[in-house]
């Protein structure tokens, strides 16, 4: 479970990633204060935290060619998790 900033609504809420249309990374937090932290760091507005589960970003990782991974905690640990140690 990861708690992700997220901005919208309902089915059309949209997650922080870096990267590109065709290799992106997707902005994740190991909990909520971390989740916090780092909306802090990065000067956030306008996000909101929603809790995901691990098997959305396994389903992801199968059927999204230009997801390329995770990156935890990005105010800390700054860990980068493949899109191959997510399936």
């Amino acid at each position: 479970m990861y708690i992700c900033p997220t901005i919208g609504e309902d089915h059309e809420k949209d997650f922080l990633v870096t990267g590109s249309l065709d290799d992106f990374k997707i902005i994740v937090f190991s909990s909520l204060d971390e989740y916090n932290k780092g909306f802090e760091y990065l000067e956030l507005v306008d996000y909101e935290p929603t809790e995901v589960s691990d098997e959305l970003f396994h389903e992801l990782a199968l059927n999204d060619d230009a997801f390329s991974g995770l990156i935890l905690d990005i105010h800390s640990e700054n860990k980068i998790i493949s899109k191959e140690e997510l399936l």
